[in-house]
């Protein structure tokens, strides 16, 4: 240490003895060393181009730019950093959040009394933050719905009853509601897990509230629209693994929730004081899955809600409701067990009618599906 300081000073004191004749020098260095300080300064305060929390850009005084030609952190996006989703974390189907950044420009108001038909499937072409400057940028002349980040993330850029410019024919854009996936070679170069379990739970948001069937006639890509010169989504979206994930998530209704009988337990035969198990499996023949817990599950209910073979009763759900689904999920073509008790309360014979129901969903298919109890 102390031979450091020895050497220190007399470092200072050479510098001290330049002939005066450097003094020029000394002034050129000083000066370097000053705007060097000054940059290192700025370099501390640049930020990777993402607005921070407290930062709102202003988009209405951005000025026209073509968002192809400028740097990726000039783009302005009107939005706060959001944390990506995890696809190893994320248990799917979930009820999607999207973020609300209204366009102030590129749509028009209403749907001048068409109908919701209609899910149009896009792809980007350039990134996430490029698209959203376009669509608050009017010379761009387009728009869509929705705007699904490669991680997952979802904004909604025009409401739902509003009509937005994205299918390239004026009637589907007043009949259907679009959705941009972010493709682009550079920020998100392949559809990714989030972005599909993001897609297909919005879809069935959308078709709950819209009463859009979840099927390939009415889930079509911009490349299906009549009169349409676009390829979107293109041959790398996978159609099949799509419209199977919003299967797992589509509303109940009676054209959704259907079922087959697949097997019955034999009829069980008991004495007053005894208990039987009575199992039936049914296969899910709908274009929904079957979720426990949710307002998807499946049960095993009594036709017409009777209460009248109520005191057969043990451990049933609820007095017309015997069995619930015991499997987590049941996709559409898979098998579901309901298992349920009956006790032998008063001697006889008893027929116990049976059929399926997803409870604020629809009844299933009417099987004559039924279970004799004898108590003797």
């Amino acid at each position: 240490m102390a031979r450091s300081l020895v050497q220190r000073a007399r470092l200072r004191n050479a510098y001290c003895l330049l002939p005066i004749r450097d003094a020029k020098m000394q002034w050129l260095l000083r000066r370097s060393v000053f705007a060097v300080a000054i940059l290192l300064t700025i370099a501390v305060g640049i930020t990777d181009g993402t607005p921070r929390p407290s930062e709102q850009p202003d988009a209405a005084v951005v000025p026209l730019l073509d968002p192809a030609a400028m740097p990726e952190s000039a783009i302005p996006v009107a939005r706060v950093a959001m944390t990506s989703r995890s696809a190893p974390s994320l248990r799917f189907p979930y009820v999607p959040e999207p973020e609300y950044i209204t366009s102030p420009r590129n749509y028009w108001a209403g749907r001048d009394g068409a109908s919701i038909d209609y899910i149009v499937i896009h792809y980007t072409d350039i990134s996430y933050a490029r698209t959203l400057y376009a669509f608050n940028t009017l010379a761009s002349n387009v728009s869509a719905h929705y705007v699904i980040r490669g991680d997952g993330h979802i904004a909604q850029i025009v409401a739902e009853g509003d009509t937005a410019w994205h299918s390239g024919n004026a009637w589907y854009n007043r009949h259907s509601i679009g959705i941009e996936f972010e493709l682009d070679h550079v920020t998100n170069p392949a559809f990714t897990t989030e972005q599909y379990y993001a897609g297909a739970a919005l879809a069935c948001a959308i078709s709950d509230r819209q009463g859009i069937p979840l099927d390939r006639e009415h889930v079509i890509g911009h490349n299906e629209v009549p009169g349409t010169t676009h390829t979107d989504p293109g041959p790398t979206w996978d159609w099949p693994h799509f419209m199977w994930l919003t299967s797992l998530c589509a509303p109940p209704t009676d054209a959704t929730v259907h079922a087959s009988f697949v097997s019955e337990s034999p009829y069980p035969e008991i004495s007053t004081d005894d208990k039987a198990l009575v199992s039936v499996v049914l296969r899910n023949t709908g274009s929904t899955a079957w979720r426990k817990g949710t307002d998807q599950e499946a049960r095993l209910g009594i036709p017409d809600n009777s209460q009248a073979l109520a005191f057969l009763a043990d451990g049933w759900p609820a007095p017309e409701r015997p069995a619930v689904q015991e499997e987590d999920i049941v996709p559409p073509g898979g098998t579901a067990t309901f298992s349920f008790r009956v006790k032998g309360t008063l001697p006889g014979t008893f027929v116990v009618p049976l059929r399926g129901v997803v409870d604020g969903g629809a009844w299933m298919d009417d099987l004559g599906m039924f279970t004799v109890v004898t108590v003797r």
